[in-house]
Protein backbone atom coordinates (compact mmCIF):
# COMPACT_ATOMS: atom_id res chain seq x y z
CA UNK A 1 0.00 0.00 0.00
CA UNK A 2 1.59 3.43 -0.79
CA UNK A 3 1.60 5.92 1.74
CA UNK A 4 0.13 9.68 0.76
CA UNK A 5 -0.53 12.57 1.98
CA UNK A 6 -4.34 12.56 0.95
CA UNK A 7 -4.31 9.44 3.68
CA UNK A 8 -2.82 11.62 6.28
CA UNK A 9 -5.70 14.32 5.30
CA UNK A 10 -7.95 11.78 5.20
CA UNK A 11 -7.35 10.34 8.85
CA UNK A 12 -6.75 14.03 10.25
CA UNK A 13 -10.45 14.94 8.61
CA UNK A 14 -12.10 11.84 10.20
CA UNK A 15 -10.64 12.72 13.50
CA UNK A 16 -12.09 15.83 13.38
CA UNK A 17 -15.52 14.24 12.29
CA UNK A 18 -15.21 12.05 14.94
CA UNK A 19 -14.88 14.30 17.46
CA UNK A 20 -18.07 16.53 16.66
CA UNK A 21 -20.29 13.85 16.34
CA UNK A 22 -20.53 13.89 12.37
CA UNK A 23 -22.16 11.47 10.14
CA UNK A 24 -20.96 11.14 6.28
CA UNK A 25 -23.08 9.42 3.62
CA UNK A 26 -21.38 7.69 1.06
CA UNK A 27 -22.36 6.18 -2.42
CA UNK A 28 -21.06 2.93 -3.88
CA UNK A 29 -22.44 1.22 -7.19
CA UNK A 30 -22.89 -2.24 -8.40
CA UNK A 31 -21.46 -1.84 -12.51
CA UNK A 32 -22.41 -4.75 -14.56
CA UNK A 33 -21.67 -5.32 -17.88
CA UNK A 34 -23.26 -7.96 -20.32
CA UNK A 35 -21.06 -10.68 -19.60
CA UNK A 36 -22.20 -10.78 -15.86
CA UNK A 37 -18.71 -9.11 -14.89
CA UNK A 38 -18.23 -6.50 -12.19
CA UNK A 39 -16.49 -3.17 -12.28
CA UNK A 40 -14.02 -2.67 -8.96
CA UNK A 41 -11.64 -0.61 -8.33
CA UNK A 42 -8.38 -0.46 -6.14
CA UNK A 43 -7.53 2.52 -4.41
CA UNK A 44 -4.34 4.90 -4.06
CA UNK A 45 -4.80 4.72 -0.13
CA UNK A 46 -6.24 1.31 0.81
CA UNK A 47 -5.40 -2.19 0.26
CA UNK A 48 -8.12 -4.63 -1.53
CA UNK A 49 -10.83 -4.45 -4.57
CA UNK A 50 -14.02 -2.31 -3.97
CA UNK A 51 -16.94 -1.36 -5.96
CA UNK A 52 -16.33 2.89 -6.94
CA UNK A 53 -17.83 4.91 -5.37
CA UNK A 54 -17.34 8.04 -2.19
CA UNK A 55 -18.65 10.47 -0.62
CA UNK A 56 -22.15 13.08 -0.85
CA UNK A 57 -20.85 16.61 -0.76
CA UNK A 58 -22.97 19.46 0.21
CA UNK A 59 -26.03 20.00 -1.82
CA UNK A 60 -25.44 16.98 -4.02
CA UNK A 61 -28.32 14.16 -4.07
CA UNK A 62 -26.78 10.52 -3.05
CA UNK A 63 -28.18 9.50 -6.61
CA UNK A 64 -26.34 12.81 -8.10
CA UNK A 65 -23.00 11.62 -5.86
CA UNK A 66 -23.02 8.33 -7.43
CA UNK A 67 -23.18 10.07 -11.20
CA UNK A 68 -20.03 12.18 -10.26
CA UNK A 69 -18.37 9.74 -8.39
CA UNK A 70 -18.46 7.44 -11.29
CA UNK A 71 -17.64 10.01 -14.20
CA UNK A 72 -14.58 11.07 -12.17
CA UNK A 73 -13.51 7.41 -10.71
CA UNK A 74 -13.91 4.83 -13.73
CA UNK A 75 -14.90 7.12 -16.72
CA UNK A 76 -18.47 5.94 -16.46
CA UNK A 77 -21.44 7.69 -17.47
CA UNK A 78 -24.79 5.97 -16.34
CA UNK A 79 -27.40 5.80 -19.07
CA UNK A 80 -30.24 5.54 -17.06
CA UNK A 81 -31.04 6.86 -13.28
CA UNK A 82 -29.09 4.10 -11.02
CA UNK A 83 -31.33 1.70 -8.57
CA UNK A 84 -30.82 1.93 -5.15
CA UNK A 85 -30.21 -1.88 -4.06
CA UNK A 86 -30.40 -0.82 -0.51
CA UNK A 87 -28.54 1.49 2.69
CA UNK A 88 -26.18 0.58 5.03
CA UNK A 89 -24.30 1.64 8.38
CA UNK A 90 -20.39 1.57 7.45
CA UNK A 91 -17.93 2.32 10.63
CA UNK A 92 -14.66 3.87 9.58
CA UNK A 93 -11.53 5.86 10.80
CA UNK A 94 -13.86 6.39 13.67
CA UNK A 95 -16.93 7.79 11.96
CA UNK A 96 -20.43 6.46 10.84
CA UNK A 97 -21.13 6.50 7.71
CA UNK A 98 -24.11 5.68 6.28
CA UNK A 99 -23.74 3.96 2.25
CA UNK A 100 -25.99 3.92 -0.67
CA UNK A 101 -25.56 1.26 -3.27
CA UNK A 102 -27.00 1.17 -6.26
CA UNK A 103 -26.67 -0.97 -9.36
CA UNK A 104 -25.63 0.03 -12.86
CA UNK A 105 -26.82 -2.10 -15.89
CA UNK A 106 -26.81 0.31 -19.00
CA UNK A 107 -23.51 2.83 -18.74
CA UNK A 108 -21.21 4.40 -21.35
CA UNK A 109 -17.70 3.88 -20.33
CA UNK A 110 -14.16 5.48 -21.62
CA UNK A 111 -10.94 4.42 -20.89
CA UNK A 112 -9.80 4.19 -17.47
CA UNK A 113 -7.18 7.03 -16.30
CA UNK A 114 -5.59 5.82 -13.29
CA UNK A 115 -6.14 9.06 -10.83
CA UNK A 116 -5.15 10.45 -7.34
CA UNK A 117 -7.76 8.15 -5.37
CA UNK A 118 -7.44 4.91 -8.06
CA UNK A 119 -4.65 2.98 -9.08
CA UNK A 120 -6.79 0.40 -10.49
CA UNK A 121 -10.35 -0.49 -12.32
CA UNK A 122 -10.89 -4.09 -13.72
CA UNK A 123 -13.69 -6.18 -14.77
CA UNK A 124 -14.52 -9.68 -12.92
CA UNK A 125 -16.95 -12.15 -13.15
CA UNK A 126 -19.16 -12.44 -10.30
CA UNK A 127 -18.55 -15.80 -9.47
CA UNK A 128 -14.10 -15.08 -9.60
CA UNK A 129 -13.81 -12.35 -7.44
CA UNK A 130 -10.13 -11.89 -6.20
CA UNK A 131 -8.79 -13.24 -3.22
CA UNK A 132 -7.82 -9.28 -2.23
CA UNK A 133 -11.39 -8.20 -2.72
CA UNK A 134 -12.64 -6.13 0.24
CA UNK A 135 -15.18 -8.20 2.37
CA UNK A 136 -18.14 -5.64 1.94
CA UNK A 137 -17.99 -6.07 -1.24
CA UNK A 138 -17.85 -9.79 -1.13
CA UNK A 139 -20.49 -9.50 0.52
CA UNK A 140 -22.74 -7.66 -1.44
CA UNK A 141 -22.36 -9.83 -4.53
CA UNK A 142 -22.99 -13.08 -2.65
CA UNK A 143 -26.26 -11.30 -1.48
CA UNK A 144 -27.44 -9.50 -4.89
CA UNK A 145 -25.72 -12.72 -7.43
CA UNK A 146 -25.33 -15.58 -5.54
CA UNK A 147 -28.32 -15.54 -3.72
CA UNK A 148 -27.40 -15.40 0.01
CA UNK A 149 -29.38 -14.00 2.66
CA UNK A 150 -28.41 -10.36 3.85
CA UNK A 151 -27.93 -10.97 7.78
CA UNK A 152 -27.38 -7.50 8.85
CA UNK A 153 -27.36 -3.81 7.77
CA UNK A 154 -23.40 -2.93 8.33
CA UNK A 155 -21.50 -2.45 4.95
Amino acid sequence: MKFSIYFVLLKLFKSYQKCVGITTHGVRAVILNKKNEVLLVKHTYTAGWHFPGGGVDKGESPRQAIVRELKEEVAVTPINSPQIIDCYLNFYLGVHDIVTLYIIKEFQIEEFKRNKEIAEAKWFPITELPLDVSKATKKRVAEIFLGQKKVDERW
